[in-house]
């Protein structure tokens, strides 16, 4: 009975990981006319949600700076 309780946990987490970026929230596009890789955030999962607003947060921010810079 243990066994079955410890295999059903385990396949419970892993189902949990999001099967496009493994929980890391940025997903890999290689770009063959450039060639490079191009990385964004993941849009199917919580974590890459939150890697894209933190980014949007950074650029807002950046832009906010450089604004006042110019003044």
């Amino acid at each position: 009975m243990v066994a079955a309780e410890k295999i059903l946990t385990t396949f419970e987490e892993e189902a949990a990981v999001c099967s496009e970026c493994k929980d890391g929230g940025t997903v890999s596009y290689w770009n063959e006319f450039a060639y490079f890789e191009d990385r964004r955030a993941c849009p199917r999962c919580e974590r890459g949600r939150n890697v894209h607003s933190k980014i949007a947060d950074i650029v807002k921010r950046a832009q906010l700076e450089d604004r006042l810079s110019r003044r």
